[in-house]
């Protein structure tokens, strides 16, 4: 099976194609918006090095959020365009999820596993994992959710965490979270430890997963969007806009009461 896969959700473009005799990853750095400039020239350099067409790709995989705005609408509408295109199938993976699976044999990890993006504002974007105690057939880097995707601070783990003496923090931003729970009374008693390979295991997981998910439960409705935790600024500045005019329209009715 050829496998196009895809991160967009932070500053780092992650693409990678898997067939069964290609494999190849390259991880662009920069800012979002330019995502939109390097994301299909990439995915045609990869085609063109694994001597095959894009028509031969069989399923397309990307991460669905939480994470850049500007970043997830760029790789899902771009990837969403090409299955389209092409009539082929699309996954999105959960983000934070995929972070969490890069960690290399998770099921050995005795602590949990916190995967993170900035969300900027002094916030983030994370979730809480630890492996699972289910089926001894689940995978040896099945992993059961503590917290659902969070828009939180290093408060939001509190009482996830305190069962744990070991958290591993992973994901584009793990160095700057790792950081501020060290410097925290909240986790004095915990041993903290940073995942420096996430970046670089991030397409392989996105390929595993995606394929996972798509042998379960097919592909993605056509109407599949972004997962986002907050509102955009764009949002939020029409909100305030027009609540500002609705005011000032019930301010003027009241005036011509008067």
């Amino acid at each position: 099976m050829n496998v196009l896969v895809c991160d967009t959700s932070s500053q780092a473009l992650t693409t990678g194609l898997f067939t069964d005799t290609f494999k190849e990853v390259r991880t662009l750095q920069g800012r979002t918006v330019q995502h939109s400039e390097r994301l299909v020239p990439t995915v045609i350099e990869l085609c063109n090095d694994a001597k095959i067409d894009t028509k031969d790709i069989d399923l397309l995989v990307c991460t669905r959020g939480p994470g850049s705005f500007t970043g997830l609408r760029i790789g899902m509408a771009a990837f969403k365009g090409m299955a389209f295109a092409l009539g082929k199938p699309i996954v999105s993976v959960s983000t934070l999820e995929a972070y969490a699976s890069c960690v290399g044999c998770v099921s050995a990890f005795e602590g949990a596993v916190v995967p993170v993006i900035d969300a900027k504002k002094q916030r983030w974007y994370l979730a809480a994992f630890s492996k699972s105690h289910g089926s001894s057939n689940a995978g040896q880097n099945a992993i059961s959710r503590l917290i659902p995707d969070t828009d939180g601070t290093e408060a939001d783990l509190v009482e996830a965490l305190s069962p744990y003496c070991n958290v591993l923090v992973t994901g584009p931003d793990a160095q700057a979270f790792a950081g501020m729970l060290t410097m925290s009374q909240c986790f004095k008693d915990k041993h903290i430890f940073v995942d420096t390979k996430a970046n670089e295991a991030i397409a392989t997981t996105l390929y595993e997963l995606g394929i996972k998910q798509y042998e379960a439960n097919g592909a993605d409705d056509i109407g599949q969007g972004p997962l986002y935790l907050r509102k955009s600024d764009a949002e939020i500045a029409l909100e305030e806009k027009q609540a500002a005019q609705k005011l000032s329209a019930t301010n003027q009715a009241k005036a011509k009461e008067v």
